[in-house]
């Protein structure tokens, strides 16, 4: 009786909730959201079918190069996998930020967590995304429930988009943030969002619900159902644009979601004394809805409504400019305090002694024109060392447009925005535009959107620092309020990719994607042209063709032409039903055609191409292109239009001052608050002194920015290098997303050295060329650089390869050591590979490895050669001396390196050797099956090898590979001396040598550890059995041409001494033959 009474009131306890949960679920999913994919943490592990993990605290290229440290914002976690960090307990996801310390190749971290995302295995675009949490109090503590695009589609972050659904910052319990990122990629990224503040009694350690309802142009936030926030407006531009993507880019794409507990960043700082550990953050659980009860809005163009400046605000001039004071005559007001405030009206001159800017500023006359001049004594370490401003007004949904004439001396960049002050957080209301300047004086433009609240105190800023000392000249400058005023049919000036069609590829502008072009019906025909959303490709639905191709046509304007100049016209193209178009090209007044083409289309999507010359006739300043698309019924579909002119010669990116006789002109010094060094001058040579390396390779760089690459082509990139110590430094060229498209590791000793390199672009690209001199080192020591240039390949001086597969022939380099490290390479593992601990010196000639640690694999570390040449069918022998201090094993391999999976294809099967602290000689011969190759690499790998993995000192010389000749082992030459009583002597030896004990089963000295590539016929000639004594370290000598001491050839040991027999009397028969040939040529 008791026993059923008792369930009874369990079930009566257990009802009421039941309903609640029901009534729960009820309300989180309306009528119109209709649950598609949930993780309601129920089982006893994290669903490894839902997520994945974020491991490591850098941002890594493809590579796994280290790109930026904290994730890009500053945080100290290290991310893992464990379950540790990241667990089920009570139908509940915890994610557990713990105190202790870590370290992988990139640095050492003092804290570990997790970051759990759906990227690969779910996403979704548009839709209802919740999720239920418990957030932990603590300064440092940055939880976060976000969004990112499952591909970059409009670029990197933040072009691409980011939704930060809740974000917290653990010191500020009552509040928590929504947020997007947007706009271009960084640095030209911009962001808005809002707080949302909890009720009295209630905090972010309670459990609360955060979601967010994203559909076509908007965006709404909520907290248990509050909604705090809607957002309706943002962009996303690329540098090769024209104009913005079409609204709603970027949150028009899939987005996957993300949990993570961040320590310490940007967001809400790091933890201090009072910062309690381990914090948690539980999620209840995680829900996407899709919209069913309804469609989807419909999205709309964003229509800010200008505002009106006050009659307080500053009010442009007669001729519109915002900028007083053109001609200067007011001066400058020079601002060298943090604190001090800015003229409001005329122009400001800022040097700020904590970014260690210093220069001068000056009214002087160029071109019978009043300009200010900037001298640049120090161009300081950021760009906003030294800085030209005048403050301005910027309303809200006005349109703006900033230009102004500028020059230097030399080649060199600055960057020109209009932005917010300190009260506005330094938001960036326009784009930061990297203004190339030359000795040429030019005028520059752009245009900005205000979409932010209006500013009265806006600020256009002319950034001159951190990108040498050369000077700069500006004048005529304007801002002028065009809101309204845009003509799409002007002069266009080529896209930064040389393409000369503005929105070739339909996704740019108005919401209806048809930016730049016109679409026209004449006569009688009738067609419709749009773009889908979705696929994102002009069509014209025909409805009538009309009477002639003409009378529905497809234009672009504004097209800038040169005459005597051959262009290409690249575009895809299809119709419903096999038809042509016909290109035109036409003069600006569209009464005279240029060119004129019919192109023939299938009901399959396909490139055309036209070529077309302009003739010396033309006269215009601009043209048109003109797609004819009438006289029949098919319905046509374009996209992807490109012109490029052919006749534009390539030059390579010029090197400013690269010889350094102009000081540091056209470079960056940078020096992180963890190092110490001082960049400068000295006998025509940059000189880097360091006294602290600081702990990252960036610590420390030189650098010089806005090299543009272009796609396809080959460049040679060269310098001259020096150090006071042996050490290394990271060589990169990478954009300014730090995608790098070269990174190379530099050994650099105290002989100046020519390094050169090669890069083949996989795309056009504006780089940044950098010298990493941190992290390395360990002592002070002074660095030198000289001689820095890049030149396109074709135009490199280089040697003569070989004519023929007959001339080619190994060439390895330094195989003594004689010339220190020289054309030799080494690699201490990675995060996949497990990260090695050790030096590389040279001692006395000898190559010396003081191994203190070995990798994961046996591949970690390993020094190498490239650029070996090989040739198909050809014999080689590979030799080496070797010793260690404790016994060991090391692996040499042969093949072609590659950049990306498999990353090696070998030329002969791996070998390992059986090292002792006795200096020898080892040796092997293989067959190059593959094709003849000239930039072979060769490899010794010391790591985690399987039997033999001693941490210990390795000591290894006169490396060298030869062409195999079959029996120049074997048979006295002219200069050997050997007797016929010697021979015998030797035969006796061998004897004595088989009689100790029973050596049939003798081992070699190497074993293939790759039983996928079996020995070539002449290997298996060259092997004898392995024992098991070879593996276990016997000191039994090895029969094959393993050489012991004065480095004598032994004779191969065979399986039996008949064999062996037979062997000597084919030598001596050998020899006797030789002997008696000669004897009969001197008589």
């Amino acid at each position: 009786m008791k026993k059923l009474l008792a369930i009874l009131l369990c079930v009566l306890l257990i009802l009421p909730h039941a309903g609640m949960a029901v009534e729960n679920a009820e309300q989180n999913q309306s009528d119109d959201w209709n649950l598609v994919w949930a993780d309601e943490f129920d089982g006893t592990h994290i669903d490894k079918s839902k997520w994945t993990y974020d491991i490591g605290n850098w941002i890594v290229d493809g590579d796994g190069n280290g790109i930026a440290p904290g994730w890009g914002n500053n945080e100290l976690e290290y991310y893992t996998d464990s379950a540790e960090n990241s667990f089920i307990r009570d139908g509940k996801l915890v994610i557990k930020a713990v105190k202790e310390k870590t370290e992988d190749e990139f640095g050492s971290y003092e804290y570990t967590s997790a970051k759990l995302k759906t990227k690969g295995l779910f996403s979704k675009k548009y839709g209802k995304f919740e999720a239920r949490i418990k957030l932990p109090e603590g300064q440092g503590y940055w939880p976060a429930f976000w969004l990112l695009p499952e591909n970059d589609v409009y670029g990197g972050w933040a072009a691409s988009g980011e939704i930060d659904i809740m974000e917290a910052a653990g010191a500020k319990t009552d509040e928590i943030g929504g947020t997007i990122h947007y706009g271009d990629v960084y640095p030209n990224n911009v962001y808005k969002g809002a707080s949302y503040h909890f009720p009295e009694g209630e905090s972010i350690t309670d459990f609360h619900t955060y979601s967010i309802e994203w559909e076509p142009g908007e965006i709404r936030w909520y907290v248990d159902g509050n909604l705090y926030q809607t957002l309706d407006n943002w962009y996303s531009k690329s540098k090769n644009n024209a104009a913005n993507y079409s609204f709603p880019a970027p949150f028009d794409q899939e987005f996957y979601m993300i949990l993570n507990l961040a320590v310490g960043g940007w967001y809400g700082g790091n933890p201090d004394q009072s910062t309690s550990f381990p914090g948690e953050m539980e999620i209840d659980y995680v829900r996407v809805y899709e919209l069913e009860g309804r469609d989807y809005q419909t999205p709309v163009e964003p229509n800010v409504e200008k505002v009106e400046l006050p009659p307080h605000a500053k009010q442009p001039l007669e001729d519109g400019n915002f900028i007083y004071d053109r001609q200067y005559e007011k001066g400058f007001t020079k601002v060298i305090e943090e604190d001090e405030a800015l003229d409001s009206t005329y122009w400001n001159f800022v040097q700020l002694p904590s970014f260690g800017g210093k220069g001068q500023i000056s009214a002087t006359q160029l071109n019978d024109q009043t300009f200010a001049k900037v001298d640049i004594e120090n161009p300081g370490n950021a760009l906003w060392s030294l800085q030209k401003i005048q403050q301005i007004p910027a309303a809200t949904g006005a349109t703006y447009k900033v230009s102004f004439d500028a020059k230097s001396t030399s080649t060199r960049n600055m960057k020109v925005k209009v932005s917010g002050g300190a009260d506005r957080g330094w938001t960036k209301y326009s784009n930061e535009e990297a203004i190339e300047l030359t000795s040429t004086l030019k005028t520059y433009s752009f245009t900005f959107d205000m979409t932010h609240e209006t500013d009265l105190a806006a600020r256009l800023e002319f950034n001159m620092g951190a990108n040498g000392t050369s000077p700069i000249w500006i004048g005529n400058v304007k801002v002028e309020d065009i809101t309204g005023q845009q003509d799409h049919d002007v002069l266009k000036e080529p896209l930064p990719d040389g393409n000369h069609i503005y929105n070739g590829t339909f996704d740019q502008g108005k919401i209806d994607r048809m930016t730049y072009w016109d679409f026209l019906s004449e006569g009688n025909a009738e067609a419709l042209g749009s773009v889908n959303e979705e696929i994102r490709n002009f069509k014209a639905t025909i409805i009538n063709g009309g009477e002639t191709s003409s009378d529905i046509k497809l234009k672009q304007s504004g097209i800038q032409f040169a005459k005597g100049n051959t262009y290409k016209l690249t575009f895809k193209a299809k119709s419903d039903q096999s038809r042509s178009l016909e290109v035109d090209i036409r003069g600006k007044d569209g009464l005279q055609s240029y060119h004129l083409d019919s192109v023939n289309l299938t009901t399959e999507m396909e490139e055309k191409t036209v070529e077309f010359l302009i003739p010396e006739s033309y006269e215009d300043s601009e043209g048109q292109l003109i797609f004819y698309l009438g006289g029949n019924q098919g319905d046509i579909f374009i996209d992807d239009v490109t012109l490029l002119n052919t006749d534009r010669k390539l030059v390579a990116p010029e090197v400013l001052n690269g010889e350094f006789t102009e000081n540091l002109d056209g470079w960056t010094p940078y020096v992180h608050f963890d190092a110490n060094a001082q960049i400068s001058h000295e006998n025509g040579e940059a000189k880097a002194s360091i006294t602290n390396q600081g702990n990252e390779e960036w610590s420390v760089i030189l650098e010089q920015k806005g090299l543009k690459f272009s796609e396809g082509e080959e460049y040679v990139i060269s310098f001259d290098i020096r150090s006071t110590l042996n050490r290394k430094i990271i060589f990169s060229l990478e954009n300014n997303e730090y995608k790098r498209y070269l990174s190379e590791t530099v050994d650099v000793t105290e002989e100046m050295e020519n390094v050169q390199y090669k890069l083949v672009m996989p795309e056009n690209d504006t780089l940044n060329l950098k010298f990493q001199m941190g992290k390395y080192g360990g002592v002070p020591h002074d660095l030198y650089i000289d001689h820095v240039k890049i030149a396109l390949a074709e135009e490199e001086t280089q040697e003569d390869p070989p004519t023929s597969e007959e001339e080619m022939t190994p060439e390895l380099d330094n195989g003594t050591f004689d010339e220190g490290l020289k054309h030799w390479n080494q690699w201490w593992g990675d995060q996949w590979s497990g990260l090695a601990q050790g030096n590389a010196t040279i001692d006395d000639g000898t190559l010396v490895v003081d191994l203190l640690k070995t990798g994961a694999t046996s591949y970690s570390p390993q020094i190498f050669q490239k650029g070996i040449q090989f040739k198909q069918g050809e014999t080689y022998k590979v030799s080496f001396d070797g010793k260690v201090d404790e016994a060991r094993k090391l692996n040499v391999n042969i093949g072609k390196e590659l950049a990306e999976d498999p990353w090696f294809v070998p030329f002969a099967p791996s070998k390992t050797f059986d090292l002792t602290n006795e200096m020898t000689t080892y040796s092997y011969t293989f067959e190059m099956t593959e094709q003849s190759f000239d930039d072979g690499k060769l490899v010794f790998e010391l790591g985690n090898i399987e039997g033999g993995n001693t941490a210990t000192k390795i000591y290894l010389d006169n490396i060298s590979i030869e062409p195999a000749i079959a029996s120049e082992e074997d048979v006295p030459t002219e200069e050997d001396e050997s007797t016929e009583e010697e021979i015998k002597d030797k035969e006796q030896d061998d004897d004595a040598m088989n009689n100790e004990g029973d050596n049939s089963d003798s081992s070699n000295e190497f074993s293939s550890d790759n039983e996928n590539h079996p020995a070539t016929s002449e290997e298996k000639e060259s092997l004898s059995p392995t024992s098991d004594d070879s593996k276990n370290g016997s000191d039994e000598v090895p029969a094959y041409d393993k050489v012991e001491g004065d480095g004598e050839n032994q004779l191969p040991q065979t399986a039996t001494r008949m064999f062996e027999r037979l062997l000597v009397g084919i030598l001596i028969c050998g020899i006797g033959g030789f002997l008696l040939v000669k004897k009969r040529r001197m008589n």
